[in-house]
């Protein structure tokens, strides 16, 4: 099990840092927000948030945003590749706002927090940071479906296996939406996988459980866990495997345009061109004076995660999406760019201007790493 010390605060009390990491898919903005959110008006904290992709434009930034969060973002790379870059927003948020707690999201394939993020973290800035115990979301949908096939819980996947042991608390999500059965088998593979970590089975929907995760944020335990140092080389395949598409674009809605109807129409042709397994994660995210929209699909299951305003909007808005999926780049390209054009067309909007990336991120390594 792991151990938790307190840390005894001084004259100036430190930011608490919260650090959610997880794999690809497996609801780890979605829940940022929520706990941002309750933390926010239950507990009257001040929240801010760092997000974290190798793009240059994010939806979950945007979505943050939209949210009323003060935001900052580490693009580019990793958290673990940029630790500098991470280290001065987390103090620019400070000088910003000094808020209570900065929770922190790392790109979904990153497999060296704990030492390169974590531990120098709390080791290098005690009197400006005080680092809860390191959190990892695991998708409790997919765990699920794995647990069934004869190779277990990640077939072929190193990076989610990583992150895995490397947690000081495991958060199963999505509970919602997983029968109690399922919950149990989940568990079961979690355990052995990570025997001596505790597990929080949880749903940023249902809010399932979220006061137990909330009482960890708001105590004073600090992450304690000494990481294990592993060779980088083991994971570059895998993230080798995976083409990353950003998109973002200004359209102009000739007449009231539903927003609801545009990106659930966006993402289901996107699901019709990829093989449901490719499907790491898409997120798309539509922006208006009026109204927001925000989905996200892993394989061929879709989810809206945020809705605010009314269903409508007209003049102009903004388009963000987000997509990694296991295909090669140039194929990336035309499928989202037919899709995006398609559905500009069947909604009656003109796409005033479009900027893109797409490509697939090379090999990191951390910064530094911590023992």
């Amino acid at each position: 099990m792991a151990r938790y010390t307190s840390m005894d605060s001084g004259d100036k009390v430190p930011t608490r840092f919260v650090v959610l990491g997880g794999y690809l898919g497996a609801g780890k903005t979605t829940l940022a927000a929520t706990l941002g959110k309750v933390l926010r008006s239950k507990h009257g904290k001040s929240v801010a948030i760092i997000t974290n992709d190798q793009g240059n434009v994010l939806v979950d930034t945007e979505y943050m945003k939209d949210a009323g969060f003060d935001v900052k973002d580490v693009l580019g790379g990793c958290f673990c590749a940029n630790f500098g870059e991470f280290v001065k927003n987390a103090r620019s948020l400070v000088s910003m706002g000094r808020p209570d707690i900065i929770i922190a999201e790392p790109i979904g394939t990153s497999t060296a927090i704990l030492g390169s993020v974590v531990a120098p973290l709390r080791s290098m800035y005690p009197d400006e940071f005080q680092v809860a115990p390191f959190f990892v979301v695991v998708d409790g949908t997919r765990a699920a479906e794995l647990i069934r096939r004869p190779q277990g819980l990640v077939p072929g996947k190193l990076i989610p296996s990583h992150q895995i042991t490397e947690a000081e608390y495991i958060l199963l999500s999505k509970a919602d939406r997983l029968e109690e059965g399922e919950i149990e088998e989940a568990l079961g593979v979690l355990n052995k996988e990570a025997p001596d970590t505790p597990v929080i089975v949880c749903s940023a929907l249902s809010r399932k459980n979220l006061d137990q995760i909330l009482r960890i944020v708001l105590s004073d335990r600090v992450s304690s866990k000494e990481p294990r140092e592993v060779d980088q080389r083991m994971f570059a395949m895998e993230k080798a495997s995976m083409g990353w598409f950003n998109a973002h674009a200004r359209l102009m809605a000739d007449g009231r345009l539903d927003i609801n109807a545009f990106v659930t129409s966006l993402m289901r042709r996107v699901a019709t061109e990829f093989p449901p397994d490719t499907i790491g994660h898409v997120k798309v995210m539509l922006i208006s004076p009026t109204a927001s929209a925000k989905m996200s699909m892993v394989e061929d299951r879709m989810q809206v995660e945020g809705l605010k305003g009314g269903r409508y909007f007209s003049g102009e808005g903004k388009l963000v999406l987000n997509a990694r999926v296991s295909a090669a780049p140039g194929d990336l390209r035309k499928a989202f760019e037919r899709a995006i054009a398609e559905t500009a067309q069947e909604s009656g909007a003109q796409m005033l201007e479009m900027g893109e990336a797409c490509f697939t991120p090379k090999p990191e390594a951390p910064s530094l790493f911590m023992k």
